[in-house]
């Protein structure tokens, strides 16, 4: 077998369901052993950042691992946004970049794609991936390979991993990579559990606080079952919106963005006697809104390999041996009341004399999946991520930290490929215009999202922060109107009558992409982001005075 077929039957060994990329000289003796193996199915797109979200998207489903093929240099540095997007969000990516032979580097000229040195692009690479191998010796190429995909899974972040033009088609053998074993830190886990279960205990009014983590090492099944069994409010983070949002019965009720977020939700924590949260990324997106609040009372933060009390930790302790083992000293008890219950948000009024608010995509959308079935959703960022936390319980895939546009409809594409089933692409006029074109390759492969694009002739979040910026303006396009060139149907809509009959229509119609292009007047945004970005402003004033 070639050392790029026992490459790609690794990949899928590891859970990658598809290929990526773009082809270059440098990759294409790699993407021919791809293409007559059909180990894995390969999709190329019109622009690299565009292949890289859709395989960010696709590693963070279904426990898998996404996987992108570009060539040296030009290629490979032009997904350095998109794959630094993976690493600070934590999703398992494999990056699988062309280079010259050994022959061509002998040459001793400067080869084209070429940057300061040949080693430039492992160097970039190396900030933004957490293990990096060239696959330049036949002999170890096995084992480095199982080296780098297991560190890709074990830290849920990119790998890089560098083909020589020539190495391709080598032959290699079929002998088992060994797999390395990393080391874990067991003693300590009955006196991590012992702790927190005596924290717990002298608690009264505690709640949960989710993030991605939980999602990304597939611990959904644990964590729902260790909530029921203690019985305690739970919320998500901004980024850990869809976590078991399809699971029976799901334990997390909404999702705490402080004061940006819903008051109720709000209250809950902050009568709380002990915060835990669970597999999330401290980022400023997650808790600058509430930092005060949580440092305000007592805190654990579990995460993966890391569990901190305060002024201790435990390192080296897996997210889920924690979780598999709170879950079997799980018991409930009569906690104290939580004064106010959160209910569900109060679906937004709508009449046909009104303009389209972005909040009300969500309450129609939520009506869609009660009359038509849930779809996954992929969401840009801007305010179509804040319209996302207002869906009823469904997967949301969205880049909720690092936050770079131009994720959504390419993220729609690695929903759709990796789980068979239709997305909804929540995505803003600022952000279509970066990768929305990429909608021309639906017809090739099948795909059928519905994008609805918030229109505001803007980037609202831009605006948000600074109302009197120029620069925020970007005129009106007619959206629409590309969806017919693009190979799928386009429609307008201005008020709620027309945005319900579009999304009806596209419901109904499953034989192709839709493109429903929602005129949102200037100004006019989600009440979350217009807290959210009040608070953030004034903190960071706060932190220059």
């Amino acid at each position: 077998m070639t050392l790029a077929r026992k490459l790609l039957q690794m990949l899928k060994d590891e859970g990658a369901k598809q290929v990526w990329g773009i082809p270059g000289d440098f990759i294409l003796p790699f993407f021919r052993e791809m293409e007559q193996s059909d180990i894995l199915p390969v999709y190329s797109l019109s622009h690299e950042p565009s292949v890289a979200f859709a395989a960010d998207a696709s590693g963070r489903l279904e426990d898998g691992i996404g996987v992108l093929a570009v060539t040296y240099g030009a290629g490979a540095l032009n997904t350095v946004n998109a794959v630094a997007q993976a690493y600070a969000e934590r999703s398992p990516l494999v990056v699988l970049a062309g280079m010259p032979s050994q022959s061509e580097l002998d040459m001793g000229l400067k080869l084209h794609h070429q940057v300061k040195s040949i080693d430039s692009q492992a160097l970039i690479f190396n900030e933004i991936t957490c293990a990096q191998v060239r696959l330049d010796d036949v002999s170890h190429a096995l084992d480095n390979i199982a080296k780098v995909l297991n560190f890709c899974k074990e830290m849920s972040q990119p790998v890089l991993i560098e083909i020589p033009r020539n190495m391709a088609t080598e032959l290699c053998d079929e002998r088992p990579a060994r797999l390395p074993i990393l080391e874990v830190e067991h003693t300590a886990t009955d006196k991590c559990i012992e702790d927190f279960q005596q924290i717990l205990a002298a608690a009264t009014r505690p709640v949960v606080i989710v993030g991605v983590e939980v999602k990304r090492y597939d611990l959904e099944g644990i964590f729902c079952d260790w909530l029921k069994r203690l019985g305690i409010p739970c919320f998500s983070t901004l980024m850990g919106k869809g976590i078991a949002a399809e699971h029976d019965n799901s334990p997390v009720s909404g999702t705490y963005l402080g004061e940006a977020g819903d008051p109720d939700i709000a209250a809950i924590v902050e009568q709380s006697d002990l915060v835990i949260v669970v597999g999330a990324i401290l980022s400023d997106s997650n808790f600058a809104i509430s930092a005060q609040t949580i440092a305000g009372r007592q805190s654990v933060f579990i995460q993966h390999r890391e569990v901190n009390f305060g002024h201790y930790s435990y390192h080296g302790i897996a997210l889920k041996t924690i979780l598999t083992q709170l879950c079997h000293v799980a018991e409930s008890k009569k906690w104290a009341m939580h004064l106010p219950h959160h209910q569900a948000s109060k679906p937004v009024l709508i009449h046909d004399r009104d303009i389209i608010a972005p909040m009300m995509i969500a309450t129609m959308l939520n009506e869609c999946f009660q009359r038509y079935g849930k779809l996954p959703v992929a969401s840009d960022v801007g305010d179509c991520l804040f319209v996302s936390q207002g869906l009823a319980q469904t997967s949301v895939v969205a880049p909720g930290y690092y936050a770079s546009m131009g994720f959504g409809v390419p993220a729609g594409f690695g929903i759709q490929a990796t789980t068979g089933r239709r997305p909804i692409i929540l995505v803003g006029d600022g952000a279509f215009q970066m990768t929305g074109m990429e909608l021309g390759h639906c017809r090739r492969y099948g795909f059928t999202p519905i994008v609805v694009l918030l229109n505001n002739q803007g980037w609202e979040m831009i605006r948000a922060f600074s109302p009197d910026s120029q620069a925020a303006d970007l005129g009106h396009w007619q959206f629409a109107q590309m969806a017919a060139i693009l190979g799928g149907r386009g429609l307008t809509a201005s008020t709620p009558s027309e945005l319900q009959h579009a999304l009806n229509s596209a419901f109904e119609d499953t034989s192709q992409f839709y493109l429903i292009d929602v005129q949102i007047p200037k100004g006019v945004r989600t009440p979350s982001l217009d807290h959210f970005a009040k608070v953030l402003t004034q903190k960071q004033k706060m932190a220059r005075s």
